[in-house]
């Protein structure tokens, strides 16, 4: 069943500029330089057959990475396959927390889903050992 969305009790659905600040973000944190954070992308792409940019070009430019980066050029973003390799090479799914925290939902990693699972079956254990006292004491 779907989650029905609230739609006034939330930040506002245009992320575009938080977006492109997280991107800028992402890039300068990641201890890599623009250049050489393009040069991976581009690497990452190839490996995997995702094409970064329209038309015949063979990767990413730096003119476009730059605009993509740039939150005053709202109109130049990258598209979603892109993003899966930005998020690659940067080490992290901060880029997608933008658009889920928008519509009321949060991304987690590995080590928080594993530990979701734990809680989730420690409460099913929890209750099963609640009943079974239950159950004891009518014995």
């Amino acid at each position: 069943m779907a989650k029905q969305l609230n739609l006034f009790n939330r930040q506002s659905l245009n992320v575009g500029r938080e977006f492109k600040e997280c991107l800028a973000s992402v890039v300068s944190d990641s201890g890599l330089s623009r250049a050489e954070f393009l040069d991976r992308m581009n690497e990452v792409a190839a490996r995997f057959g995702v094409r970064l940019m329209k038309g015949n070009c063979n990767g990413l430019t730096m003119a476009t990475f730059e605009k993509w980066l740039n939150v005053d050029q709202s109109q130049y973003m990258p598209p979603l396959t892109a993003l899966t390799i930005l998020c690659e090479v940067g080490n992290t799914i901060e880029p997608l927390q933008v658009f889920a925290r928008a519509v009321g939902l949060q991304v987690i990693d590995e080590q928080d889903k594993t530990l979701l699972l734990w809680a989730k079956e420690y409460q099913k254990a929890k209750l099963a050992r609640q009943v079974m006292k239950r159950l004891e004491s009518e014995i």
